[in-house]
């Protein structure tokens, strides 16, 4: 087990890990240490965690982990981050490389005009009040059960079978439901994709996963439904401070005692958020299964898991030595259970993963958490700024790409992205994950 550790100092509650490579730590800009050694100041935090794909975000580091007692400590929609439940789904379709290659780009092509994509763009289906209600508060088993988006053997491969309890909409604005309900059903943009993908490499055979057959990956949470909740809380969270005598090391990890009202009303938010994005990426599910089927019928596509890394969830965890029940937020980072797996996705044009755990012991000092992906090196602007097109097509290779918007896409490029590889090398280096399989991309639908 290999960690960099930051004592307990100053205002902090409790030590910093970061998980990471020598090479990846050094690649850490000076402000993403500065957010998780501000996230340990908080009142009530027990645990902080940085992992090998970290970054600066809003608030807490994307790649940052911060465990809260359940009873003296907070909850802050700024550690959660906008895109609640962002998350991956991994579909495995019947099908091997050589019955889809020659019929790709129609597929591809099917795929964007089927699926809503784009900043801001709405969903081509309606959902009544009450059905919208029912979706956001009960999750998967209400979308496949009563409306027919998908089979049942769908919830059990989803995290939290696709329905994070204690959602209630009553605390969600009339904004967000008015942005939610137009966008159920849409891919969304930015760093949103739909992949084909083909198994490159097996290398453990208890995956059920063949070489040579072919993946679909998902990237995609709750679009501007999530945006509005997250953004009316921290708002409400900066207006409370004096009500519970709150300093924040600063305004953008405003937070609530977990016990407040408004704590537990922003719970209850957050939960609708991540049951929407459990739908959303269902839905979109049930797009690929009928563009799939129409240009090759009879595929049989599944779902192989599903899971969120923009959350935060109640869990038992080990606190020197003693079990303890907390709040763990994870901000662009991925719950690994003990027996279960993970999906690390690369960035567009490069190999993505599925990873189990290596060593439990450092799985425990990470609080169940790793990698949910390659992580940036670039911004936006910079990327924009720094890359020329000649050289994010290179990056791409033989991988085929189709932009909804018909963006350049050059602050997506692999280019201003981590070192995919690197990252899974961190993983296995610390103990925290090894690969289970490698998957390979074919073509990429982006916003």
């Amino acid at each position: 087990m290999k960690y960099y550790r930051f004592k307990q100092e100053g205002r902090m509650n409790c030590d910093v890990r970061v998980f990471a490579t020598r090479d990846l730590y050094n690649q850490i800009e000076k402000t993403a240490l500065k957010q998780l050694f501000n996230a340990a100041s908080l009142p009530g935090v027990v645990g902080v965690i940085g992992l090998p794909d970290i970054h600066q975000g809003y608030g807490l580091p994307i790649g940052g982990v911060m465990c809260s007692s359940l009873k003296k400590g907070v909850i802050s929609p700024g550690a959660v981050g906008f895109d609640i439940n962002c998350g991956v789904r991994l579909l495995v379709a019947g099908l091997r490389l050589e019955d889809i290659i020659d019929k790709l780009d129609d597929i591809m092509s099917g795929l964007k005009n089927e699926i809503p994509a784009g900043l801001g763009v709405n969903s081509t289906l309606t959902f009544t009040d009450q059905q919208f209600e029912r979706v956001v508060e009960e999750g998967l088993p209400f979308l496949i059960t009563r409306l027919g988006y998908g089979q049942t053997i769908d919830i059990a491969a989803c995290e939290e079978n696709g329905h994070l309890k204690g959602a209630d909409l009553t605390g969600v604005s009339k904004k967000a439901i008015n942005r939610g309900k137009k966008q159920l059903g849409t891919l969304g943009s930015g760093n949103h994709f739909l992949e084909i993908q083909v198994i490159d490499k097996v290398y453990n055979h208890n995956s059920g996963l063949e070489e040579g057959q072919i993946s679909i990956m998902i990237h995609t949470g709750s679009r501007g439904f999530g945006h509005q909740i997250a953004e009316d809380y921290i708002n409400i969270a900066k207006k409370r401070a004096k009500k519970y005598n709150f300093d924040f090391p600063t305004k953008n990890l405003a937070s609530f005692p977990i016990n407040s009202p408004e704590g537990e009303d922003y719970y209850r938010a957050m939960a609708c958020a991540a049951n929407f994005a459990f739908a959303n990426r269902q839905i979109l599910t049930h797009f690929v299964r009928q563009v799939i089927n129409h240009f090759i019928p009879g595929t049989f596509i599944t779902v192989y898991y599903d899971l969120a890394h923009n959350i935060c969830k109640k869990e038992i965890h080990q606190i020197n030595g003693k079990k303890k029940a907390l709040l763990v937020h994870r901000k662009g980072a991925t719950k690994l259970s003990p027996d279960g797996i993970a999906l690390v996705p690369g960035s567009m044009g490069t190999d993505s993963y599925i990873v189990r755990p290596k060593n439990q012991e450092a799985l425990k000092a990470a609080f169940e958490s790793v990698s949910h992906g390659a992580g940036r090196k670039m911004g936006r602007r910079q990327a924009r700024k720094k890359l020329s097109y000649r050289e994010h097509l290179k990056s791409l290779g033989e991988v085929r790409v189709t932009s909804a918007t018909n963006d350049n896409l050059l602050d997506e490029s692999p280019l201003a992205y981590k070192d995919i590889s690197e990252v899974i090398r961190s993983l296995k280096e610390t103990g925290l994950a090894e690969p289970v399989v490698r998957l390979k991309p074919l073509a990429v639908l982006k916003g």
